[in-house]
């Protein structure tokens, strides 16, 4: 497994609207791009207080929280990437901790 997991066609809503997108959890960061707006959201590890996985319409979906009160919610996840993912964010936040 290499640094980074990456994901495309993951969802998330953005003022009542579904924009599909890429979203990568990194070393450093997990970041999401909008192919729609373009938009970038960017979290660094430090800053992550919880990750949760859920089940939803669209596959599986993880919500991430930090530690300012930030929410985002992605879905669009098969269910055999949970595993490698919770490993990626385990090892990231045992980092920083």
């Amino acid at each position: 497994m290499g640094d980074t997991l990456e994901f495309n066609n993951i969802h998330t809503e953005v003022k009542g609207s579904w924009n599909d997108g890429r979203l990568r959890f990194g070393k450093q960061s997990v970041v999401y791009k909008s192919h729609k707006t373009g938009k970038v959201d960017s979290i660094p590890a430090p800053e992550l207080s919880a990750a949760q996985w859920r089940r939803v319409c669209l596959g599986h979906g993880i919500k991430l929280a930090t530690g300012s009160g930030d929410v985002y919610r992605y879905d669009g996840f098969r269910d055999t990437v949970r595993e490698p993912t919770d490993q990626v964010i385990l090892t990231e936040k045992s980092r920083h901790l």
